[in-house]
């Protein structure tokens, strides 16, 4: 009986210390199972926010749906297939003619996996069109 309680009461505590939060792009926070994983990806454009924030609105509406876009903070969300997108696009330290853009990405939550766990694939691959989109609008056809 005692190794039973002990055993249940470390699961509990394995449950606890395993669970916690995480905060997206637009600063709100929301629960997940899976805590260590890394869920950004930055990138860092030498072109000004102005530039690459149309090219990363293009990206996203051609992959999902854009769902949310705050223009205070240059915070676009969408939904691409199943997947929750953050993208943050400011001004690096370092020059105002460089962007420092993050992407997040998230799956869907489930029953059976509590919470949403990150897919830095995809948003790799939305770095690489943001990208394409940079060359196409510096290069355009005619």
């Amino acid at each position: 009986m005692r190794l039973k309680k002990t055993i249940l009461q470390a699961g509990l505590l394995a449950a606890f210390c395993l669970t916690g939060c995480y905060a997206t792009q637009s600063g709100e926070s929301n629960y997940t199972l899976n805590v260590f994983s890394d869920d950004k990806l930055v990138r860092r454009y030498d072109r000004p926010v102005d530039v690459v924030l149309p090219a990363v609105r293009k990206t996203l509406a051609d992959a999902g749906v854009i769902t949310a876009e705050d223009a205070t903070t240059n915070v676009i969300s969408a939904r691409v297939n199943t997947r929750y997108v953050w993208v943050k696009v400011e001004s690096d330290t370092e020059s105002d003619n460089i962007s420092r853009v993050t992407y997040q990405v998230r799956t869907k939550s489930s029953w059976v996996v509590a919470g949403r766990n990150p897919d830095v694939r995809m948003a790799a691959e939305l770095a690489e069109g943001t990208f394409q989109n940079l060359v196409v609008q510096e290069n355009p056809q005619p």
